[in-house]
């Protein structure tokens, strides 16, 4: 009994031992760039002599547990994961251990892909395999990117992805191109480009990468390695008739230290040049920052172009230079220059009727306008940009120069008017950005924006026009407006942003000033003598000064699934304007609190639903406040009653976005509800004679309701894509006319339909359509201004391949519309295209057939709320060009 005590009291003691030796090993894994905590790693515990102990994958938070009844004595912890360096420390017993693990880039061996999928997904980024979406009939990479699913290209040259257009355009993850990048989709051979990505929740700075919240869609060019190696371009010469030119010369080099796409061009076939100049996120920088440039006041007449292709119906003659060259150093600096010059000359030939049906009565102008003008324009952009992790460095500055004679002659109701208008924009701006990262992780942000610009306008129309009100009711021979309105506008603030809390913080202060002047003088000519200031309400010397004191603060919140973003920004404005002419001398003083939210929520791995809102406050600029008479076209007198024009806004979005990359199917959804109201509208004044504008103090409530749609599929079995768009709109506003207030309601319908399908062999179809149903309604009034309308446009392509060689595409184009009590307008225009590759001396031969059926005039029928016009435009007609592309690398 004594001997089996003893044996029970042993094996109670080794039993405390054997417990007392049990080692438990807790800690986190986290990403050491990032600071996000890192799933599914093993951790392995070794031995001194290097054999597994025990082991533990790490959970979604980064937790890991490790337990081990052996002694760890010289033992240690080891992580070898793909993507991360190799990492090996001592462990720690009783203190949770944080293991910061540095990413590191893996180089594999080479292998031979045999086939590539279409498309792939990797986080963020969706990268499209050119080459499986190109077909034998492309040119660009424009010419491909309409064709892959997701993607939009619109006819400016603006991109798309899934209805969001992109705000950056990258070439091998270089912004070479800025703002204006449709010469990089029109210029850049397929050929050269191995993948499209597309960037979501793409952040530019390195060092706000995963910092702060944004939604932005990007594109990048990934350049194949041997399309670096050297320089290539084109060489293109074309003629044809009627007197017909195209010629253009391109070079391109993307490497790693040097990027350059420059394009000389020139013809007279109808292309229009000047989509070099245009931004299209520059508009929305600037209204971002508090400003927007004074409009156009003075108008050679009060028509636009027809809706058909620019081509059909521009007859131009131009010239352009696009130099846009990029330099990175050793030091990290990257030096970019960005060139656009333009010298052009067009004409524009126009008659057309229009009614106007007011108070139960209807006024019409009948008049033909034949329209020349000649421009001369210039941009300059240099800038220096250092894109680091730790910090950011840039600076951009911009010159901008524009120079326009234009000049019209005009016919009136028996009357023959005509009209020149000349003037020239100079101006600049240069923007600072400086974002550095601090050692405790903090970054500061600091950005100064400045820009200054003038615009001297003339509009001259002989013989003079109003002489009741310029010149006692007596006829004279001369009308003279002038008209500048130099601004400078001003916006530099400093933030400081807090990224390594749960809820990331961003707060910002600064200031911005907006200085503008109004000079206006009308002056007449009678009796072969100049009258200066012919009326005493013909002068404006306006000043205005708005400055604003502003403070912001940030909070974004975001998890595996969900981040949002709420920003509070509170501004106290003060605007002031005066002319002393006028005893105008008008204050005023804002306190503003305009709030705005955003979220997203991921519902699937490739599924988002996003919500947006915003409350702001707009105020228009010197364009509403002045007083003095101005004339802005040969018919229309301008002027204003009111005071500043404020207008308070709320804009609701909720969006989803839905991507299956294995199917390549892509479907987006959006509503959108806006509501705005203004202190001021426009009322507008029509007799037989004239037409007088002027913003009164009114409130004017405007409320739009829109929805859209868009899918996009590739068809596997048919090798089609098929592309739909569909949006409604809703508005509810009021049109102030004739002294009666009319209140309407506009309702519309867009339907997008798009396939390219292979039909047989090398003969393929290619059908895009836009329909769109519109109704205008007067709320409480007489039906006769309740209007309908049916438009259509059809483009249907049978682009046709031989062998790799010969290329041919027959295309048509329908334009159909039709209004009750209208007449129905329908046109068809063919063209031929024609390809003929001689490899040997890497040279294409063009033939290309426009306007075949010889289309010479094109008539409109316009009906809107209570107006309707008839139009008819002078085309282009029938040309014909034979091109050679020499293709040189």
């Amino acid at each position: 009994m004594r001997r089996r005590l003893v044996f029970f009291l042993l094996f109670l003691l080794n039993g405390v031992a054997i417990m007392a030796q049990r080692a438990t090993i807790e800690g986190m894994l986290i990403d050491k760039g990032t600071q996000d905590p890192l799933h599914a790693i093993t951790v392995l515990l070794k031995s001194g002599d290097h054999k597994v102990m025990s082991f533990k994958a790490s959970d979604k938070n980064g937790n890991f547990i490790l337990s081990t009844d052996r002694d760890i004595t010289g033992a240690y912890l080891e992580i070898n994961h793909l993507g991360y360096k190799k990492k090996s420390l001592p462990p720690t017993v009783g203190t949770k251990m944080r293991i910061e693990l540095e990413q590191s880039m893996v180089r594999l061996e080479d292998v031979d892909i045999k086939s590539r999928p279409r498309i792939q997904r990797m986080g963020d980024t969706l990268a499209y395999n050119v080459s499986s979406f190109a077909k034998e009939e492309d040119r660009s990479i424009g010419d491909v990117l309409k064709r892959m699913p997701g993607v939009e290209v619109l006819e400016s040259g603006q991109i798309k992805y899934q209805g969001k257009a992109i705000s950056n355009f990258y070439i091998d993850g270089d912004d070479l191109l800025d703002d204006r990048y449709a010469i990089g989709s029109k210029t850049i051979p397929h050929k050269m480009v191995q993948d499209v990505q597309v960037l979501n929740n793409h952040e530019h700075k390195k060092v706000l990468k995963n910092k702060r919240y944004t939604d932005e869609v990007a594109l990048n060019l990934v350049i194949k390695d041997d399309a670096k190696l050297k320089l290539t371009g084109q060489v293109k010469v074309g003629g044809g008739l009627p007197e017909q030119y195209d010629a253009e010369v391109n070079a391109i080099l993307f490497n790693k230290k040097h990027k350059l796409l420059n394009v000389l061009r020139g013809n007279n076939i109808g292309d229009d040049l000047s989509g070099a100049f245009t931004g299209f996120n520059k508009q929305t920088v600037l209204s971002n920052m508090g400003t927007s440039p004074v409009n156009n006041l003075l108008a050679l007449g009060t028509v636009g172009g027809p809706p058909v292709n620019k081509n059909n119906y521009f007859m131009n003659n131009s010239a352009a230079l696009d130099a846009n060259n990029l330099m990175n150093t050793k030091k990290e600096w990257q030096l970019k220059s960005n060139i656009q010059l333009l010298v052009d000359r067009n004409t524009f030939d126009y008659a057309g009727s229009t009614s106007f049906n007011t108070n139960g009565k209807v006024y019409s102008f009948d008049e033909r306008q034949l329209t020349a003008i000649k421009q001369w324009m210039g941009a300059f952009r240099f800038s220096a940009t250092k894109n680091q992790e730790k910090n950011y460095i840039n600076n951009a500055l911009s010159l901008e120069y524009q120079k326009e004679n234009g000049s019209a002659v005009i016919y009136s109701k028996e009357e023959e008017i005509n009209v020149a208008r000349d003037f020239t924009v100079k101006g600049f701006s240069n923007q600072l950005e400086y974002v550095p990262a601090l050692k405790n992780g903090d970054i500061i942000q600091v950005n100064w924006y400045m820009n200054y610009g003038k615009k001297p306008q003339t509009l001259t129309l002989a013989p003079g026009i109003f002489p009741d009100l310029m010149n006692g009711g007596e006829v004279y021979e001369e009308t003279r407006q002038h008209l500048e309105v130099p601004s400078f506008f001003t916006r530099a603030s400093v933030g400081y942003r807090l990224p390594n809390k749960k809820i990331v913080q961003y707060y910002n202060a600064g200031v911005s000033i907006e200085d503008q002047r109004l000079n206006s003088t009308i002056d007449i000519v009678s009796g072969g003598r100049v009258l200066h200031d012919a009326i005493d309400s013909a002068t404006n010397n306006t000043n205005w000064l708005r400055t604003s004191l502003f403070a912001q603060g940030e909070y974004e919140w975001k998890t595996k699934r969900f981040s949002s973003r709420l920003t509070l920004p509170l501004s106290l404005q003060r605007t002031h304007y005066e002319d002393p002419y006028f005893e105008l001398s008008q204050s005023q003083n804002r306190l503003l609190f305009n709030p705005a939210f955003n979220a997203k929520y991921l519902v699937g791995s490739e599924d988002e639903l996003s919500f947006s809102y915003r409350r702001g406050n707009n105020f228009g600029n010197i364009e509403g406040v002045y007083r003095g008479l101005i004339i802005q076209n040969y018919r229309t007198q301008a002027r204003n009653s009111g005071g500043i024009n404020e207008s308070r806004n709320n804009d609701f979005g909720l969006n989803y976005r839905l991507s299956k990359t294995i199917q390549l199917l892509f479907l987006n959804f959006g509503l959108n509800y806006s509501q705005s109201i203004a202190s001021s509208m426009l009322s507008n004044v029509i007799d037989d004679d004239i037409t007088q504008a002027q913003l009164i103090a009114k409130e004017n409530k405007v409320n739009s309701y829109r929805a859209s749609l868009g899918l996009d599929k590739y068809i596997f079995p048919l090798t089609s894509t098929l592309k739909l768009g569909f949006n409604w709109t809703l508005t509810d506003y009021n049109q102030l006319f004739n002294n009666e207030l009319l209140p309407f309601v506009n309702i519309g319908y867009n339907l997008i339909p798009a396939v390219e399908t292979k039909l047989w062999k090398s003969v393929n179809l290619s059908y895009q359509g836009q329909l769109s149903w519109s109704t205008t309604k007067q709320q409480g009034g007489a039906e006769g201004l309740n209007r309908n309308a049916f438009n259509m446009s059809q483009n249907l392509g049978f682009p046709v391949s031989f062998y790799g060689l010969v290329h041919l595409n027959l295309r048509a184009r329908h334009l159909y519309s039709s209004q009750p009590g209208q007449e129905r307008i329908s046109y068809v225009f063919f063209d031929t295209f024609a390809r003929y590759r001689h490899k040997k001396w890497n040279t294409d031969f063009e033939l290309n057939l426009s306007n075949i059926a010889n289309i010479k005039k094109f008539e409109t029928y316009t009906i809107s709320a209570n107006m309707q016009a008839q139009n008819s435009y002078e085309l282009r007609g029938r040309m014909a060009i034979l091109r050679v592309v020499f293709n040189f690398k």
